[in-house]
């Protein structure tokens, strides 16, 4: 499917954020985890107790995804907005009840690898705030070493329009500190009966017109891996769910 052309899509990457036109693309931190299968449910608890806290200190939104049927089904995404690399100065100030928290969760995982992503809101066509998300297709892009600018002219001209004519939602970023460069996509799917339609991509220009574009990205993507994520909605939060609890 989308895998044919090296692209495809965490994390409600940037849903429901808006970016002035004159401003710089906003910064997010996401974090991949491995969790100990036998203490899953204490992971969820910790991160139900956490969600709390970032939506009352005034976090914007927050999204945690996990591993839907292919792949480590143990592995989760937690995306929030990093509003300021400063605040990470003051990292260890936090409060005692969060810093319990974040300890409960820490002694539940195996594994953490943590980025800063700087979004790409030109290439974005991101979920309607009416829209709540569901399943996502994710994929981790790493790029040859000064071939960025390459990367990113072949899917905006040759692979995200054919998205975007099929109502697929999806956003990006650029894997910034925190590993190899490259980049995240994120696609939006209703369910798993909408993969059954293929890539849009394909659909849009057959096997041998996909095989073109894929070609353009020869010498350009080293590696991808691309899972399957499902949103859950108890540890995450997003900026209209405010308003809509108002009467």
């Amino acid at each position: 499917m989308i895998k044919t052309v090296a692209v495809a899509a965490l994390l409600c990457l940037a849903a429901g954020l808006a970016v002035a036109q004159d401003a710089p693309p906003p910064w997010l931190e996401m974090t991949i985890v491995q969790v100990d299968p036998a203490r899953v449910d204490e992971f969820l608890a910790a991160h139900r107790e956490l969600a709390a806290l970032d939506k009352e200190g005034g976090t914007p939104w927050r999204s945690v995804t996990r591993t839907a049927i292919f792949g480590d089904s143990y592995r989760f995404i937690i995306t929030t907005p990093l509003e300021s690399f400063a605040r990470l100065d003051r990292a260890g100030a936090g409060d005692p009840a969060r810093g319990a928290i974040i300890n409960r969760i820490r002694n539940v995982i195996t594994s953490r690898q943590s980025y800063a992503v700087r979004t790409t809101p030109s290439l974005d066509n991101p979920l309607p705030d009416d829209e709540k998300p569901a399943l996502m297709i994710v994929q981790i892009v790493s790029i040859v070493p000064g071939r960025e600018q390459d990367y990113l002219r072949v899917m905006a001209t040759d692979v995200l329009p054919h998205f975007d004519e099929a109502e697929m939602h999806h956003t990006s970023g650029a894997l910034t500190f925190g590993g190899e460069g490259g980049y995240v996509h994120v696609f939006h799917v209703e369910n798993f009966a909408e993969l059954d339609q293929g890539s849009p991509l394909a659909r849009a220009l057959g096997a041998e017109g996909a095989q073109a574009v894929a070609a353009k990205l020869s010498g350009i993507v080293t590696r991808s891996e691309q899972w399957l994520v499902r949103y859950l909605p108890d540890l995450s939060f997003r900026p209209e769910a405010e308003a809509e609890s108002q009467p």
